[in-house]
């Protein structure tokens, strides 16, 4: 019995300190805000490059339109007017991705993924 306690506790012993060391650190997404007038980026597009696995949260912002698309990874979302629209991905594929607010085919950003 006092063989199976001293076990248990140098099992613990070890284990407490692997699982810390374990955790990765909590990564912070990738944040691109745009702002639309008019179907028009204010600042012009935006043309970011993110990193193959990494967070993208897109925040979009328009007064006219109906949905925003991010061409290759066939995300949509549908927009409210002068509200925030809110798109969050991971970045799976490589390679370069349009962001187009419909019907009008605006471009709005280029998400380019590195491997």
């Amino acid at each position: 019995m006092r063989k199976a306690l001293v076990c248990v506790i140098a099992l613990v012993a070890v284990a407490v300190p692997a699982a810390a060391v374990a955790q990765p650190a909590a990564v912070k997404p990738v944040v691109v805000s745009i702002t639309a007038v008019n179907a028009r980026p204010v600042g012009g597009i935006k043309r970011v490059t993110v990193k193959k696995g990494q967070t993208v949260r897109v925040v979009v912002t328009t007064n006219v339109g109906s949905t925003v698309h991010l061409h290759g990874y066939n995300i949509e979302k549908p927009v409210k007017k002068g509200a925030p629209t809110v798109m969050v991905f991971v970045a799976k594929a490589t390679g370069s991705f349009e962001l187009a607010l419909h019907p009008m085919d605006a471009t709005l950003a280029q998400i380019t993924v590195k491997p």
